[in-house]
């Protein structure tokens, strides 16, 4: 995504993006000791983090940002995440914009010669805002037009609905077999999320599993949507 002829080191901008809402309650203790995990791999592999520039973001209600793209080196340790109130995407969606207009030029002034970037969506229920105000974010998130635009991959479980699933991803969609069997989906899905991230930076591209334990996939392109550009 850099200007032609650009050198350094190849970057990949991810996003992981939770559901916090009330029905997340019950794996809040789960939740956090994983994202903890993600974290203390990227700190303690200099070759992953390298390549993997993270940031996590929760949503619910509204939208935050749990840890910023720029805070590895000053964050020993993730905030808690706390699960409560309803499933609003429009939100999210913004945020995402507005995170990726800000982080992928800052990257990209370090010299790293940054990847499309990549949203890792899980979420457990199906959106709770008016479908004119998530879908016209979502818009932002994909247009065409958008020098940015992320690759989206999407595990759902729970309440997640498959044709909204499908409506937001543009790279895989991944649908729970189980779907009532809520903590073990949420188990397997950051567990994959974890070998992705350490898989793509040994690869040095995104590499996203074939298959991902107690899930299906709804659908996947095995090309990427304008990988750099």
């Amino acid at each position: 995504m850099n200007a032609p002829g650009t050198s350094g080191p190849h970057g990949l901008p991810a996003y992981v993006v939770l559901d916090t809402s009330a029905s997340m309650k019950p794996h809040e203790e789960l939740l956090n000791s994983t994202l903890a995990e993600i974290h203390a791999t990227l700190v303690t592999r200099p070759l992953v983090m390298e390549f993997i520039h993270l940031s996590i973001i929760s949503f619910n209600a509204d939208a935050k940002v749990i840890r910023g793209m720029t805070e590895i080196d000053t964050m020993s340790e993730l905030p808690t995440v706390h699960c409560g109130g309803s499933t609003n995407y429009g939100p999210m969606f913004d945020l995402l914009v507005s995170r990726i207009n800000t982080d992928v030029p800052a990257l990209a002034a370090t010299g790293v010669n940054v990847r499309r970037p990549a949203v890792f969506l899980l979420t457990d229920g199906a959106p709770m805002d008016p479908p004119a105000s998530w879908t016209d974010a979502l818009g932002r998130l994909k247009d065409p037009d958008w020098k940015y635009r992320p690759h989206i991959i999407t595990y759902g479980f729970g309440a997640s609905s498959e044709p909204v699933l499908l409506q937001i991803y543009n790279k895989a969609a991944y649908l729970a077999e189980r779907p009532e069997e809520n903590r073990t989906a949420l188990a397997s899905a950051l567990s994959s999320l974890l070998h992705t991230l350490v898989s793509s930076a040994q690869n040095q591209a995104l590499d996203l599993p074939t298959d991902v334990k107690g899930f299906r996939s709804v659908h996947r392109y095995d090309y990427d949507v304008v990988e750099e550009g």
